[in-house]
This record gives structure tokens, C-alpha cells and sequence, in this order.
């Protein structure tokens, strides 16, 4: 009888609803699973913001291994940026959930909290200075000013600015970052509306530029004007902010800020980045293998990693994984710059 009614007590207690907590915890374990899904968690933050979920991602992060080059991380430091700046009082405590963090992905950390915005974010770097040893000689360079945060740091020093600008505003929705991308715009060399490839191409004759950076430039307008565009295929209240803002644009600006607008009402991200591309490749056959070519050829990853966030940005992780993670298309570039088959 005992045995009975023992095994009608498990029984009962197998079939019992399962607490809510549990629910969610399996829930949490699946977004960290694979970069797919944490990606996937990360652009659809906003809509459901949990930072006591953030130290947790940023550890599967590391585990996945996106933290390690330091070019490719860019996004993922602005985002977690954004969520720190966005939480003040819970800044410290997320900050000491992020460890223990080997000493070469500890930049990521630093960065983080320099490019925060957070009024105290000197102190908080000075805080947590022991627990990151190896990485004083960086620190010591923010705190004295010497590396720029988030908002001073050059646009023409190469598209990796551009992810992590991003990266702070998918955590916040704060447009400031935003206005700074569309700064770069100025530097994209496309096609213009309407304009076709023989004409481009014929433009792109008659406008030889000595300047040494202006692959540099052109690779940081054209991973401007194509995330613009991507990333408001997805976020439709970006379009309204691009109209309201070409109105604070110089008129050649304003045209291309238009195109955008118009682009993204299209879902026309992969005509931008064809069209970038195929400009990057027009400078490429003007100018010799000089200086700036070499230097963006280095940026070749994250150039082409725009691809990565437009698919991304539209839903498609999958697509965007093998790009952002692996820089499986980091060789493909450097062929197109190269002119290699």
C-alpha cells in the first residue's frame, strides 16, 4: 500500500506545473547557446531591457569567443556600454558579475565603462583597476585622457567606431549615436540615386583624390550609409529620425541621408552594400598599393562584417554569425581590394 501510494505522490508531483523561475531559466540557457541566439537576444534587448541578464551574456561572449579580436568585439563593447550607461545605480554590481575575465579580453570591460557616458565612469574604472593587473598601462591611457570614450573617438580611424556606436544604441535607443553615424555619411561614395554603374564608374574617373586615407574614408561612409540602412529595416522608427534629420544636414549630406530613408522603406539594404562595394573597388584600381591601401585593407574584416549586422538587423543571425564571429569573408574582402578572382 505504501508502495501505491508513493508512486501516486511522484506521479502527482512529476505532472505539477513547473515554477515560472524554472521556465525562464531554461530560457536564459537557450539565448547563450549559440552566437545565433545570443546575437538574436541582444538586438531584441530593448524591447524586453533585463540588465541582471547582461553580466551572464557578456561571459557567454567570451565563451564563444567573440570577444577575442579586437575589431569584431566593437559592437558588443557598445552594447555593453549602453546597457551600463542606461544603469547607473546597478553599474558597479554588473560590472563585478563580468569577472573573472582573462587579461586579454579585460579591454573589452575597460572600454565599456570609458564609453559608458556614466558621469562616474573614472571612478569605476579606478575601482575595478585590481582586479585587471595586466591591463593598468590601458586604463592609466583612459583615465588620463589619452584614449577617447565613445563620442570623441575619431570617425576616420577606421568602421569599427561605427559597431560600437551601434552596439550603444541597440542597448538604449539613444539617438546621439546615431547623429554620429550619419556624420560619416559625407564619406560614402555609392552610387547616387538613380545613377547607374556605368555612370559611377565614369564619375569615379574624373575624381582622383591624392588624398593617402580616402579607401579608409570611403570604407567608413559606405559601413555608414549600409548600417543605416540595415539596421532601419528592422528598427522602422529609425526612418523618421533620418527625415527629421536631413533637415539639419549640408545639402550633399541631406541627399545621401534621403537615399537611406529611402533604402530602408524599400528593404533595400544589399543594393547599398553592393554599390559601396563596387565603389571601394573603384578607388581601389585608381590608387596605387600605397599606405592607405594597406591600412584599409587591415580594416577588410570589419568592413565587410557590414553585411553581418544587415543581416542581422534584419532578422537573419544565422546569415549574419559566420561574418561577425568567424570573419570567414575577412579574406573575401581583401580579394576585392586586391582585384584577385
Amino acid at each position: 500500500m505504501r508502495i501505491v501510494i508513493a508512486a501516486i505522490l511522484a506521479l502527482v508531483f512529476v505532472c505539477l506545473p513547473r515554477p515560472a523561475t524554472a521556465q525562464f531559466t531554461t530560457l536564459q540557457e537557450q539565448d547563450y547557446t549559440s552566437n545565433a541566439r545570443l546575437l538574436e537576444w541582444i538586438y531584441s534587448y530593448r524591447t524586453k531591457p533585463d540588465p541582471g541578464r547582461v553580466p551572464e551574456a557578456v561571459h557567454a561572449m567570451r565563451r564563444l569567443g567573440l570577444l577575442r579580436d579586437s575589431e569584431k568585439s566593437e559592437f558588443f563593447v557598445g552594447f555593453i556600454a549602453g546597457v551600463l550607461g542606461k544603469n547607473q545605480r546597478k553599474a558597479r554590481k554588473l560590472v563585478k558579475k563580468m569577472f573573472p575575465m582573462p587579461p586579454k579580453e579585460q579591454a573589452v570591460i575597460i572600454k565599456a565603462i570609458a564609453y559608458s557616458g556614466l558621469g562616474d565612469w573614472q571612478a569605476i574604472l579606478s575601482e575595478f583597476s585590481s582586479r585587471m593587473p595586466h591591463r593598468q598601462p590601458l586604463i592609466d591611457k583612459y583615465l588620463s585622457g589619452e584614449e577617447p570614450t565613445l563620442m570623441e573617438v575619431p570617425l576616420r580611424s577606421g568602421p569599427s567606431v561605427l559597431y560600437a556606436l551601434w552596439g550603444y544604441y541597440v542597448a538604449t535607443g539613444y539617438y546621439e549615436p546615431v547623429v554620429r553615424v550619419i556624420a560619416a555619411l559625407e564619406w560614402s561614395k555609392g552610387a547616387e540615386p538613380s545613377e547607374g554603374a556605368f555612370r559611377r564608374r565614369l564619375r569615379s574617373a574624373f575624381s582622383w583624390s591624392d588624398d593617402p586615407d580616402e579607401l579608409i574614408k570611403a570604407t567608413v561612409g559606405g559601413t555608414a550609409k549600409w548600417t543605416l540602412v540595415s539596421h532601419a529595416e528592422r528598427d522602422r522608427h529609425l526612418i523618421d529620425f533620418y527625415r527629421v534629420q536631413i533637415d539639419y544636414q549640408s545639402e550633399e549630406n541631406a541627399k545621401k541621408l534621403n537615399d537611406v530613408a529611402e533604402a530602408a522603406e524599400a528593404f533595400e539594404s544589399e543594393r547599398i552594400r553592393k554599390e559601396e562595394l563596387a565603389a571601394l573597388d573603384d578607388i581601389r584600381r585608381r590608387h596605387p598599393e600605397g599606405a592607405g591601401f594597406n591600412r584599409a585593407t587591415t580594416l577588410g574584416s570589419v568592413a565587410i562584417a557590414t553585411g553581418c549586422v544587415a543581416a542581422t538587423a534584419a532578422g537573419q543571425a544565422a546569415i549574419a554569425v559566420p561574418c561577425i564571429v568567424t570573419g570567414a569573408v575577412y579574406s573575401g574582402f581583401v580579394k576585392l581590394l586586391r582585384g584577385s578572382p
